[in-house]
């Protein structure tokens, strides 16, 4: 089905007001008139194999049938980025290995290291992490907890199946693979055990703020370039958890392309010897 089979008020400036703030409401991900050329190509795409012939059915769709959290799943790996690879923004992974870990190790004593990698897509970043500190030689792996979440359950089964393609490890060389990876079918790669069971992958929304009270805290949490994607009261109303979730002490790792400026001041910009990063001040 194309897209000229749909009514031709399948795209109206009401009905996709409608479509973006449902997304809004559920994500957190903000969708302005620049975007409505491609989620028109997007829901195409499922609206065709649904047998759907106006996006006021599928709105109705998403919001009342039985199998709508089905969908939403569906629709989220449509519309989502999930563009990541192994050692991705190496500066700020050498800070945390070389600065941030040493510090938190020895603060925490006997205490178990807990981070959080929000937003994890397909899991290089929790196993870039794992990888790190395991190199590190700094804490024994019973005093290690990983957390990895996203929304998108399709990139998490990929996460958790830890079998990976020559793109994502555009940023290392083939000692980085022949150490923790095993050689895979079709010129893939899986990740050694020792690695992949020091992180746990998880579902979640970010904008479901009453499930943060779940999670614990946590003495780093990765966010990078994910906030991106939010307009500025979801980048509040996450980076408010965040806050929350660290310990005091902890540190809060964005994208390089990412910045705090006009969404919260309770974090420092702290200068390490290796990259610029947010801490929440002890109290």
């Amino acid at each position: 089905m194309l897209f000229d089979d749909f009514e031709k008020s399948k795209f109206s400036d009401e009905l996709f007001k409608q479509l973006t703030q449902i997304i809004y409401d559920r994500t957190g991900l903000f969708f302005n008139e620049n975007s409505k050329f491609y989620l028109e190509k997007r829901i195409e795409i499922r609206t065709a194999s649904l047998n759907i012939n106006s996006l006021e059915e599928y709105l109705n769709y998403l919001r009342y049938d039985s199998d709508a959290d089905k969908e939403w799943d569906i629709l989220i790996s449509l519309i989502t980025t999930n563009e990541t690879y192994f050692m991705r923004e190496e500066r700020q992974l050498t800070c945390f290995k070389s600065d941030i870990l040493p510090e938190i190790v020895k603060k925490n004593g006997e205490k178990k290291l807990r981070i959080w990698s929000a937003g994890c897509s397909s899991g290089e970043e929790p196993y870039s992490i794992a990888i790190l500190i395991k190199e590190s030689k700094m804490i024994g792996d019973d005093r290690i907890e990983i957390l990895a979440t996203d929304i998108n359950s399709r990139v998490l089964n990929k996460a958790k199946e830890g079998i990976y393609s020559e793109s994502s490890f555009r940023n290392v060389d083939d000692t980085f693979k022949a150490k923790w990876f095993l050689p895979y079918e079709s010129n893939k790669w899986k990740i050694r055990d020792e690695i992949k069971n020091k992180v746990t992958f998880q579902k979640f929304n970010l904008f479901d703020t009453d499930r943060y009270a779940l999670l614990g805290t946590f003495d780093v949490i990765f966010c990078r370039n994910v906030i991106i994607y939010f307009d500025l009261e979801a980048k509040i109303k996450v980076v408010e958890r965040f806050f929350d979730k660290l310990i005091d002490g902890g540190y809060l790792l964005l994208g390089h392309s990412e910045s705090l400026i006009s969404i919260t001041e309770k974090f420092k910009l702290v200068h390490l010897p290796n990259d610029l990063v947010y801490k929440k001040e002890t109290k």
